[in-house]
């Protein structure tokens, strides 16, 4: 694994990587198996991990309607989805909106175009499956199964390193597609959990 981390990321890139595959929230290479989950989209069509593995690496972004980190950070997964599906990446947007806020959703992702694949997680239950306990999370599969990365909260930056991930797994010869968001860039705000106090950034 260390020789194409080398060899696909130029040396700018190649210590970010690195950090990010041993850093303390990625503390190996690969960190267990993703369990095999189940959920439904906003067509209600059933949605299985393994459907997808095989043929790249699965990015799994939750977030919520009422998160404001969450939809600053959602335009950069869009720019990931137009500039890496071709190419193999899966995108799994999960809203964790309650059924109250539900209608929101679609509101949300027709209002702002997205493109990705967005799924239903009311109870949180795919959340804790995945090792997440607040939005926004981030978690990265490769093509066999495994975790490679995952990311609590948002802060404007967190999107290169997502993106370094993504494209060493891909074995494309560098990052850097995603151009500027449509926002200006702002000091992240923190992220909370519904009914709870916002929470501090944690690298």
């Amino acid at each position: 694994m260390k020789t194409w981390k080398r060899r696909l990321l130029p040396p700018v890139l190649a210590l970010p990587a690195l950090l990010l595959f041993a850093g303390p929230e990625c503390p190996a290479e690969t960190f267990g198996k993703a369990p095999n989950f189940r959920a439904v989209d906003l067509d209600g069509e059933k949605v299985v991990l393994e459907d997808f593995l095989g043929r790249g690496p699965v990015l799994v972004q939750f977030w919520a309607t009422w998160c404001k980190p969450c939809l600053k950070e959602m335009p950069y997964i869009q720019r990931m989805h137009e500039a890496y599906a071709e190419r193999g990446l899966t995108v799994l947007s999960v809203a964790t909106d309650s059924p109250k806020t539900q209608s929101r959703v679609k509101r949300e992702v027709r209002g702002k175009k997205f493109t990705f694949r967005v799924l239903l997680d009311p109870a949180e239950e795919l959340l804790r499956q995945l090792q997440g306990r607040e939005v926004p999370y981030v978690v990265v599969i490769d093509a066999e199964g495994s975790f490679r990365y995952r990311h609590s909260k948002y802060r404007p930056g967190d999107e290169k390193k997502l993106e370094e991930i993504v494209v060493a797994l891909l074995g494309e010869p560098e990052a850097g597609e995603l151009g500027a968001a449509d926002e200006p860039a702002e000091s992240g705000e923190p992220s909370a959990s519904p009914g709870g106090a916002p929470e501090e950034h944690s690298e």
